[in-house]
């Protein structure tokens, strides 16, 4: 019996010790935005066609730093790349730029990523919420929308730089209104979409007279933009519209007046039209 507990004893230290054997877990490397009066370290809203900058610091868990990334999404779409970079050492500091391109009210959010040299990373976030700049507004005025079925006049037009043009596929994206009268319809439809999901919705004729700036077209937006829609039907003169353009300009909020509809009666007679004025960034 003494034998039996003597090699007992002998078999549980080295039973202890495997046990105690295994994968090590690895420490993971730190990563921060480093603040500063030249840096963007929180979330945090800016104008369009900001430069923001960013100082990323990280610090490797064991062995040394080996990339550090960043990107940013859209609205919740997907993550572009805008600074990837090798680096060596301990602890490692990196500047990254990059320039917002977006619409008012738009939503970047900005991923920072660690990686180590054991493979092991670390990640922080930060949301950049677009304001608009504030300028004041220019009117154009008398501008023509045709019916799409009238092949010789233009159906398309670009809020951002006042064109007309005859709309296709080539210039979608710059179509931020498009007359939608179907190909085979006999008369005006007298509807409004667009080539880039800009969004309309219906607002009073005192927010025409009101409008000054661009501040009070984002703040009407605000207040209306839930009730936008991709098209805008049965429009009639006097139409008060707030437009959002789908361009990825710095300010994309219009406020158009309809003047005037011709809306020719007689079947196969496609010379209707909408005039309208508009008021835009100056």
């Amino acid at each position: 019996m003494k034998l039996k507990h003597i090699l007992f004893a002998l078999v549980c230290p080295l039973v202890t010790f495997l046990g105690s054997c295994g994968s090590e877990t690895k420490p993971k490397p730190t990563i921060s935005l480093v603040a500063g009066t030249k840096y963007v370290s929180a979330s945090i809203s800016v104008m369009s066609d900001s430069m923001l900058t960013f100082s990323i610091k990280t610090v490797a868990g064991s062995d040394n730093m080996a990339n550090i990334s960043a990107s940013y999404s859209l609205n919740g779409g997907g993550a572009k790349t805008f600074f990837d970079s090798s680096v060596a050492g301990k602890e490692v500091v990196c500047i990254a730029k990059n320039r917002i391109s977006a619409g008012v009210d738009d939503i970047l959010d900005y991923t920072f990523t660690a990686t180590d040299a054991n493979g092991e990373k670390a990640s922080t976030s930060i949301k950049i919420l677009v304001i608009p700049p504030t300028a004041p507004l220019a009117g154009v005025a008398g501008q023509l929308l045709y019916n799409a079925r009238n092949v010789g006049f233009d159906n398309a037009y670009n809020l951002n730089t006042s064109i007309a043009f005859k709309g296709t596929n080539a210039n979608f994206a710059v179509s931020d209104i498009l007359d939608k009268t179907a190909s085979g319809a006999e008369q005006f439809a007298k509807t409004w979409g667009s080539g880039n999901q800009s969004k309309f919705v219906r607002v009073t004729s005192n927010d025409f007279t009101n409008a000054s700036a661009t501040t009070f077209l984002y703040n009407l937006w605000k207040a209306n933009g839930a009730k936008a829609t991709p098209e805008i039907s049965a429009i009639a003169k006097g139409d008060i519209i707030l437009v959002k353009s789908g361009q990825a300009i710095p300010f994309n909020l219009y406020l158009i007046k309809i003047v005037n509809i011709q809306d020719l009666p007689a079947l196969g007679n496609h010379n209707d039209y909408i005039m309208f004025d508009y008021k835009m960034i100056d």
